[in-house]
């Protein structure tokens, strides 16, 4: 048994002619170039898929190679499966020609034996260096060709790196000197996994709201910042992919990407004072600019849903002609799908997710630390939640959130203050009691879509100026209105939220 050690990266079409120039400072072993056809293989139940278990048969040169991955982990773009090879006479599958040690208890290898069929195959030419960097072999992979199954086809543009043998972290450094140049993006899905989505058996990404975490009391705060990180970083990239992968409306998914961007942000805030010495500071500032570049996504989300079948949210004001032809053409200067593929693929973004996924797998932040930390690291998360809670509520309370009264304006420089305070109330929130937990969190969830429905109305404030006088003055009246109606329902829920008692005391 070999276990796969590998970093996958989806490489824009440039990358392979680009990529001999960047190899030539390192010691090349061997570079060579080859056809390799695979068929993959399952049962019509998935009885392999179902065990996270992947078979293949690869044909390379005459030569024929079975091939079956068992799950295994995953960080970011790093995958780690156990793997194990049997050579072949004819392109058959033959199970039982692997150890019956590898498979699970009570899978029927001989019932799944009959049941196999191909499901899809893969097809690619791949260019291949082995590199040597001290005691460390690494083997790169570009793989040009396409995923079959039936009739239907897709693109394979990808590069991995795998750990042949030696430290990977030259893996990670060799990978960071590639990522710089741009046009690498860390890969979450396989190709066997975009076979499986291709010949019918796999689902495609599904859009998921961003849920608590599961803690418990017995739960120490290493444990919790390690599950916190894995889960945002999780959420960030399954809705980069989900993006990636759909077409038409797809704000739903950058506002979730956006919000596992959060989470991890947030999680290296609140454990900085364990931790802080081995973070490296950049991440907090990439992670603020990587915000940065969604901040547009408020925007258009607004502009999505003032425009919405065909401007109905404008349907009593007599200019709304007017207003939804001005409206149309803001969306025009949102930035479109080039650009966020650009940034996906840029190298500040994938040398922020390659540092994350590289600081996570050697859990950098154990070495050097003082007894204090370890002992803190150690300590029950409820202590550490309830002093973040405890920090988190001072800030909002002592915010204008806090004051006798707010205008719109006010109002709507709280948002980002109060998203933060949300998410760190995210964090913890399954450690106590779930009726208490909601009851307080609940008026100011309804505050922030307060916020955001007053936000909502600045684009027309925007167009109010392009309108003629008659139009102008009218739409001016109905902002008014709108307005008001939402500040004095803002008010009542503040008035509410600031009376409730902290649930954690």
């Amino acid at each position: 048994m070999d276990t796969e050690i590998e970093l996958k990266f989806l490489v824009t079409s440039d990358v392979g002619s680009r990529l001999p120039a960047l190899l030539q400072s390192y010691q090349i072993s061997e570079h060579d170039q080859q056809h390799l056809a695979n068929t993959y293989f399952d049962t019509a139940d998935l009885a392999l898929g179902s065990i996270k278990a992947g078979l293949r048969i690869r044909s390379q040169n005459g030569k024929m190679e079975q091939t079956v991955k068992l799950a295994g982990s995953q960080v970011g773009g790093l995958h780690q499966r156990p793997e194990y090879n049997v050579p072949l006479t004819v392109h058959s599958p033959d199970l039982s020609l692997f150890s019956a040690s590898i498979w699970p208890e009570k899978f029927n290898v001989e019932r799944v034996q009959q049941s196999l069929q191909p499901l899809f195959s893969t097809d690619f030419l791949r260019q291949r260096w082995l590199i040597t960097i001290e005691d460390t072999d690494i083997e790169l992979a570009l793989d040009a060709g396409e995923v079959q199954s039936g009739f239907q086809r897709e693109a394979i543009h990808e590069l991995e790196l795998e750990l042949v043998k030696g430290d990977v972290s030259q893996l990670f450094e060799l990978a960071d000197e590639l990522v710089k140049a741009g046009g690498l993006r860390l890969g979450a899905i396989s190709k066997a996994q975009r076979g499986y989505r291709l010949a019918g058996f796999g689902t495609s990404p599904k859009l998921q709201m961003l849920e608590p975490l599961a803690l418990t009391s017995a739960d120490h705060c290493e444990q919790t910042m390690m599950a916190l990180l894995h889960k945002g970083l999780h959420h960030w990239q399954h809705h980069e992919e989900g993006w990636l992968a759909e077409s038409g409306e797809r704000l739903d998914w950058l506002m979730q990407l956006r919000e596992g961007v959060s989470l991890v942000h947030q999680t290296l805030l609140l454990f900085g004072e364990q931790v802080s010495h081995r973070v490296n500071s950049g991440w907090i500032d990439d992670l603020l600019w990587l915000q940065q570049q969604f901040s547009w996504l408020d925007r258009a989300q607004m502009l999505a849903y003032l425009t919405a079948d065909k401007g109905h949210y404008l349907r009593r004001l007599d200019c709304q002609s007017s207003v939804l032809s001005l409206l149309e053409a803001q969306q025009q200067q949102l930035p479109d799908e080039a650009q966020l593929e650009a940034l996906f693929y840029s190298a500040r973004y994938g040398r922020l997710m390659l540092g994350l996924t590289h600081w996570l797998y050697r859990q950098d932040w154990r070495a050097g630390l003082v007894p204090e930390q370890t002992a803190q690291l150690a300590a029950p998360i409820v202590d550490l939640a309830q002093q973040r809670l405890n920090e988190s509520w001072h800030v909002l309370r002592h915010s204008a959130l806090g004051e006798p009264s707010l205008n719109g304006e006010r109002y709507i420089q709280q948002k980002g203050k109060l998203r933060r305070n949300l998410m760190v109330g995210l964090c913890f929130s399954t450690l106590y009691q779930e009726a208490e937990h909601i009851g307080f969190r609940m008026p100011w969830l309804d505050i922030l879509r307060g916020i955001e429905d007053l936000d909502m109305l600045s684009p027309l404030e925007d167009v109010r100026e392009q309108l003629d006088a008659t139009e102008g003055a009218e739409l001016e009246l109905w902002l008014a209105r709108k307005q008001k109606f939402l500040l004095e329902a803002l008010e009542q829920s503040r008035t509410q939220a600031l009376q409730l008692q902290p649930y954690w005391k």
